[in-house]
């Protein structure tokens, strides 16, 4: 009788775990070494940096004849980040004028002059506007 399951037991289950493997073909398993002189490392590294890339990838890319500026917008500018730091302050604004109107209180004006101002900015954002 001991051989026998307890009739209240689950079935055991598969431990395995983590991300399904992929299909066969995706895999990158052949490593290969490269030598470099001291200005083309530091040169892969400003390139892998520059574009928030691997080196393994920035080399991939231009071995496949893309250039990464091309597959990669640019990184923004300073101008473009604190451009869009005020935007992420007035969308925060709208939502609590937006609460505020959910409770019935008339906060139209300060809608109205948020809206505005994210719309000037995203027109400066895409290049669209003066």
């Amino acid at each position: 009788m001991a051989d026998r399951a307890a009739p209240d037991s689950t079935p055991p289950r598969s431990r395995k775990g983590g991300r399904k493997a992929g299909p066969l073909a995706e895999k990158q398993r052949h490593v290969v070494s490269v030598r470099l002189t001291d200005a083309e490392h530091e040169r892969l590294s400003q390139e892998a940096e520059r574009y928030k890339l691997s080196q393994g990838e920035v080399l991939r890319s231009v071995w496949r004849k893309r250039d990464t500026a091309t597959v990669l917008p640019a990184p923004p500018t300073p101008e473009a980040v604190q451009q869009l730091v005020q935007l992420t302050g007035m969308a925060a604004n709208l939502n609590q004028l937006t609460k505020l109107a959910h409770l019935q209180q008339d906060q139209r004006t300060g809608a109205t002059t948020v809206l505005g101002q994210m719309h000037q900015l995203l027109k400066q954002l895409t290049g669209k506007g003066a």
